[in-house]
């Protein structure tokens, strides 16, 4: 039984149709690539999914259970987290008091909260941050705090949407390890990339959407020479540089 799965799932934004029915599995303890040009459709698709958008159609099922429709805060007790493109940190609150948020998702005791939030402030890297007004933090400690915020919910599948945007290279490889990382503790990982140098290494599967269908699904090396995704959305500029190397 895949950990999450999502079946014929449509939405529509009055004549728009952002989702065309699509299936989709992720399996515990994959990496899973969710990639597409920009109006593909996967930040609806993880709206779906995380409870933040009904589907128009469709189910998303999750440990063998329908959550589809159930709002955000019922889909992440379940053991769902995401983080987001744009970055949503309470930034007048410290590093700490920004995770320990995410911690009371699991009990009403700040003390709990609070050794839970300092478990995974380490576990990120942002231990000797956790004082600092959280509006203070670089763009990259930002995207970590995210990250944190999300693991302190205590998910069984982290969804991250965009994580390694806006990062210079030695920050992208800080954040593939902590990913990598995330998966060795035992989470699942969808995420959404546009970055290729990090999603196809990283990913045990590859999913590509555009204009809103599910136009390919395999492993990276194959979803790369797919001619169909070369044209919607890889480039031929990519694909060279890749037979290059």
């Amino acid at each position: 039984m895949a950990l999450l799965e999502v079946q014929d799932l449509s939405k529509r934004f009055g004549g728009l149709v952002a989702n065309d029915r699509i299936d989709l599995k992720v399996n515990e303890g994959e990496i899973v690539g969710l990639i597409g040009p920009n109006g593909a459709g996967k930040t609806t698709l993880f709206n779906c999914i995380a409870g933040f958008y009904p589907p128009s159609e469709g189910n998303v099922w999750f440990q063998g259970k329908d959550i589809t429709g159930l709002p955000a805060n019922e889909v992440c007790l379940l053991g769902i987290a995401r983080t987001f493109q744009l970055v949503r940190i309470f930034k007048d609150m410290t590093v700490l008091d920004n995770v320990m948020v995410g911690a009371f998702n699991r009990t009403n005791l700040a003390a709990k909260a609070k050794t839970k939030a300092l478990e995974v402030l380490d576990f990120c890297g942002l231990s000797p941050k956790k004082s600092i007004l959280a509006g203070g933090l670089t763009i990259a400690d930002k995207k970590r705090l995210e990250f944190a915020k999300a693991l302190a919910t205590e998910p069984s599948l982290l969804m991250l949407d965009e994580a390694m945007a806006g990062l210079n290279p030695a920050e992208t490889v800080e954040a593939i390890a902590l990913v990598k990382k995330v998966r060795e503790s035992g989470i699942t990982v969808l995420l959404v990339e546009h970055v290729m140098e990090v999603v196809m290494p990283i990913s045990n599967r590859v999913v590509v959407l555009d204009y809103g269908k599910k136009i390919a699904e395999d492993v990276p090396e194959k979803v790369i020479n797919n001619e169909e995704v070369i044209k919607a959305y890889l480039g031929d500029k990519y694909h060279a540089s890749r037979r290059a190397h």
